[in-house]
């Protein structure tokens, strides 16, 4: 039950992830146990910790929802990564494979035109792989794991915004100065690139939702 029970999480909450399930659709526990092929129990469950992470929420006799993209949980989620990331990326320059940062880099460099939205989701899903494989990097399981939460939530927000193919290139290039510091490595300046490239998405992010900008901390 344990192992269906999981199936069942990673498949919902990657529905939520990749937009399949958009912020307040609704979720019908009947349905998703015909489509994964799954009893009510390991449905349930996985709704249960999808609701303590916050991607659900339930409501008394009206059902259960996929929760909003709020300019709090925004705030939030830079918040966490302003206060963690720039350090812990700092921190990575010693402990990410140069191999890695430089095949990376290799397809992060090639800037093919913006022609569809599946152009610009192959852009965003290298983003995730980068600070995902820098966080992974720490041996703190505890920040891991948070930041693994953080860097979910973070997908849901960056397609909510449907950033513009200039924000998005703007992203692109950033990383790619970042990871040249990695490389070269110099701590102090990977840090302050870390935190400049957080404080500039999160001000996209903020201008995309017509949210007043965050004061920086």
């Amino acid at each position: 039950m344990v192992v269906k029970s999981t199936y069942a999480y990673s498949m919902i909450k990657e529905k939520i992830l990749s937009g399949q399930l958009p912020p307040k659709s609704d979720i019908n526990e009947k349905d998703l146990q015909e489509e994964l092929g799954t009893s009510r129990t390991p449905v349930h469950e996985a709704i249960l910790k999808l609701k303590e992470e916050g991607f659900v929420e339930t409501f008394p006799r009206k059902g259960t929802f996929v929760t909003d993209v709020s300019m709090e949980l925004v705030r939030e989620i830079y918040e966490a990564r302003l206060l963690i990331e720039p350090k812990l990326t700092r921190d990575a320059v010693k402990l990410v494979s140069h191999d890695w940062l430089e095949d990376i880099r290799a397809r992060l460099i090639i800037e093919k035109p913006f022609e569809t939205k599946d152009d610009i989701l192959a852009v965003m899903a290298l983003d995730t792989e980068l600070h995902a494989t820098v966080a992974q990097s720490c041996s703190n399981r505890f920040i891991r794991d948070s930041l693994a939460l953080v860097y979910d939530q973070d997908r849901r927000i960056r397609l909510k915004t449907e950033r513009n193919p200039q924000q998005v290139r703007f992203s692109q290039r950033e990383h790619v100065v970042l990871i040249d510091a990695m490389l070269a490595g110099d701590e102090e300046k990977t840090e302050v690139l870390s935190r400049a490239h957080i404080i500039n998405s999160r001000d996209f992010t903020y201008q995309s939702l017509g949210f007043i900008t965050a004061s920086i901390l």
